[in-house]
């Protein structure tokens, strides 16, 4: 009888064990978690999602600790892009052996204009025209100049145009390339409201860490303008793009902006392979309507911003464009511009 109930015993022990066994493993880390969190977050930009698997897929960060995984994957999230990737992929080996010093720090090649000053890029050095080192970048967006106390990111500034590759074998691969987004000024333009602006230039921030080659369109556009947009499919040559006659428009007002992106060689790109569900997200936080988001006519590249007013209600400004002009329109809406 004694023999029996330890034998009975004994099996619901090892049961029990086998139980808590399973529940540790279905439970996720806290690694884990967080980037199962990027993952959905991150989950209408393809390219930022590959970063990720080429990140967690690496050898060196599958060997940190959990703190250290998750420090990782945050740092990962401040421009999640394959650059950042390669460089944290070396900052996991450098915390394995401070002695390492991995090339995925550096970009082997590359170009960067920054404040109009163009450098070439060889193994992490700044080359000025003369072939001068004159500085330093990183895969992470650090740029150092020797001429300058302070360190400064190629993502800080959208007129930044920075492309940084990686020599694997005998292939080159571009880890990251984005043109200058915003190349005729159109978000300087006195006429577009400064609230806006300010709020379309944090989505190019944020689509260019994320990888996201884009570039403004249009922004600012007057009633004449409008009216010839309007005729374009009608009255005159070319497919219809827009059914807002003049005054109906909000770009009339200042407060419209249409973003594209750039294709390789830095050309207005319509393509229907970009990430144009991942800008409209980027474009929604930041407090913006998105086109792309409309019922019936969709307009992808558009973003506006109009506080207290429903998409349909431009034509409804006119009266006041009429008395005061942009500043009467924007006083309305209570994003007049500052003295």
């Amino acid at each position: 009888m004694d023999s029996v109930n330890g034998a009975s015993h004994s099996s619901e022990s090892q049961s029990t064990a086998s139980a808590t066994q399973a529940q540790a493993q279905a439970t996720p880390s806290i690694s884990e978690e967080r980037e199962e969190e990027i993952r959905a977050e991150l989950a209408q930009n393809p390219q930022a999602v590959a970063a990720l698997d080429q990140l967690v897929a690496d050898r060196n960060f599958g060997q940190l600790s959990e703190e250290q995984k998750v420090e990782s994957l945050n740092s990962f999230m401040s421009a999640p892009n394959a650059a950042t990737a390669t460089y944290l992929q070396g900052a996991a080996e450098v915390s394995l052996n401070p002695q390492a010093t991995p090339s995925s720090l550096t970009p082997d090649a590359g170009t960067l204009t920054l404040d109009g000053v163009t450098y070439g890029i060889q193994n992490g050095n700044l080359l000025d025209a003369e072939g001068r080192t004159v500085g330093t970048i990183r895969n992470d967006g650090t740029v150092q100049l020797a001429n300058e106390a302070a360190a400064r990111s190629v993502y800080d500034n959208i007129g930044t145009r920075v492309q940084l590759t990686e020599q694997i074998g005998a292939q080159t691969r571009t880890l990251v390339d984005l043109h200058a987004a915003d190349p005729r000024g159109r978000l300087a333009d006195p006429n577009l409201n400064q609230e806006v602006a300010n709020r379309v230039t944090a989505v190019i921030e944020q689509a260019r860490r994320e990888g996201m080659n884009m570039r403004v369109d249009t922004a600012y556009r007057t009633f004449a303008e409008q009216d010839t947009l309007y005729a374009q499919g009608r009255t005159a040559p070319g497919n219809r793009v827009t059914n807002a006659r003049a005054g109906q428009s909000w770009h009339n007002y200042g407060v419209a902006v249409d973003l594209v992106f750039n294709d390789a060689n830095g050309r207005p790109s319509w393509a229907e392979t970009n990430n144009w569900d991942r800008y409209g997200e980027i474009a929604v936080a930041q407090g913006l309507e998105w086109g792309g988001n409309w019922q019936g006519f969709t307009d992808r590249p558009h973003v506006e911003y109009h506080p207290g007013f429903d998409a349909g209600d431009a034509r409804n400004m006119m009266q006041s464009h009429r008395q005061g002009g942009l500043e009467a329109v924007w006083d309305r809406m209570g994003i007049g511009q500052v003295p």
